[in-house]
């Protein structure tokens, strides 16, 4: 190639990489062309919300009580719903244990009695929510013949009676309640609701679901109560009471917790009640079964020898333990069983004279009347 050509072809690179150049430099602008608030003296902070400091401990507050007290209850509600759900698709009719001729008292205590009459005798007294057995053919106007659980018949008043059984049938419930205190109120409401009937001593309660101190339970006639746990023992709807460790002396203490109640023949309640009835609630609420009758109390346990004394004409109270049944005459001459004492020990014995209107405690020493009227002993405990 001719140096001239070589020079022109220079010439044209150099001016190739001149317009390159001017087109991708430019004089750099000032900053303020970019930021022209600088020069306004405005500034850029960080934002606040403005909400108090004491408002998220607060949000925080509520939202831990509502989990606590209405969702936790509401997520167990369903648990043991979709329990009972889960074993009704696994068993689409549960078992019943009572018959169509099965009725449950709606009193939260009502009598029973030797003859279809308000007027006759009071064999006993049956509790709220208890399953009694109807016996056909026996029925008298507004009275029906029943049979207790114990084998005892009599008659009861129909008002007294339920033919829905719903509230006594342990498989479609998971707990039940035993009332162990003198008596227990049922509410319309877990909390501060109306009072809708006051049950007994060794009344049972089933319950279809529990939440933080408080259960709700079934009534008969098919309605619902609440309870709290205070003064009852929750157990699996087919479970029954322990017996405590010293069920001798638990049953005495139950015992002394009737004094000062009113006397009332074959009474079963706080309301009214007599020593046959103390000896089977207090038996029963520390998971014995005894008889509700004095005459079933006459046989029941064993027999313990009792004797008098020869050299001071007294009792002799080394041969008795608390716990023991005094069957007592009802005079001297006659022989037949009239009434019964609770010995508790140091010879001390809960009684009730025919003209006493209240239970009271007795020194058995000081009383020779009833302690020269003692047909037997009975020993309920070991």
């Amino acid at each position: 190639m001719s140096r001239k050509k070589q020079l022109k072809s220079r010439q044209s690179s150099d001016s190739s990489r001149n317009k390159n150049i001017s087109r991708t430099w430019r004089e750099p602008r000032q900053v303020d062309h970019y930021w022209s608030f600088y020069k306004k003296g405005l500034y850029v902070t960080k934002r606040t919300s403005g909400l108090p400091a004491w408002l998220l401990p607060l949000l925080v507050m509520i939202l831990i009580i509502t989990l606590v007290f209405w969702a936790a209850p509401m997520i167990v509600a369903r648990m043991q719903a979709g329990w009972k759900l889960g074993q009704d698709a696994k068993q689409t009719t549960l078992p019943t244990q009572y018959s169509d001729e099965t009725a449950v008292v709606l009193k939260p205590v009502a009598d029973v009695f030797d003859k279809p009459d308000i007027k006759a005798d009071r064999l006993t007294q049956v509790l709220f929510n208890e399953p009694v057995q109807l016996l056909q053919g026996a029925d008298m106007p507004g009275f029906r013949a029943v049979r207790l659980h114990d084998g005892l018949n009599g008659y009861m008043m129909a008002d007294d009676l339920t033919m829905e059984r719903t509230s006594v049938e342990p498989a479609t419930f998971i707990y039940k309640a035993v009332v162990v205190n003198g008596s227990k109120r049922v509410m319309s409401h877990a909390r501060q609701g109306a009072l809708i009937v006051e049950v007994m001593m060794g009344t049972e309660l089933y319950i279809d679901y529990r939440g933080a101190g408080v259960s709700r339970v079934a009534l008969p006639g098919g309605t619902s109560g609440w309870i709290s746990d205070d003064g009852v023992v929750i157990l699996p709807a087919d479970g029954e009471l322990q017996q405590p460790h010293d069920l001798r002396q638990a049953f005495c203490n139950t015992a002394l917790s009737f004094l000062q109640v009113t006397y009332m023949e074959n009474g079963q309640t706080i309301r009214g009640i007599s020593p046959a009835g103390i000896t089977r609630l207090s038996a029963q609420v520390n998971g014995l079964q005894v008889p509700r009758t004095l005459s079933g109390l006459e046989k029941a346990g064993k027999p313990v020898p009792f004797m008098i004394s020869k050299t001071e004409g007294l009792p002799d109270l080394t041969t008795l333990l608390p716990g023991d049944l005094m069957i007592i005459a009802d005079s001297m001459i006659q022989k037949e069983a009239a009434g019964l004492a609770i010995y508790l020990g140091e010879g001390q014995m809960i009684f009730a004279r025919p003209e006493q209107t209240t239970i009271r405690l007795m020194n058995l020493a000081e009383n020779k009347d009833i302690w020269q009227r003692i047909l037997v002993v009975r020993r309920l405990f070991p």
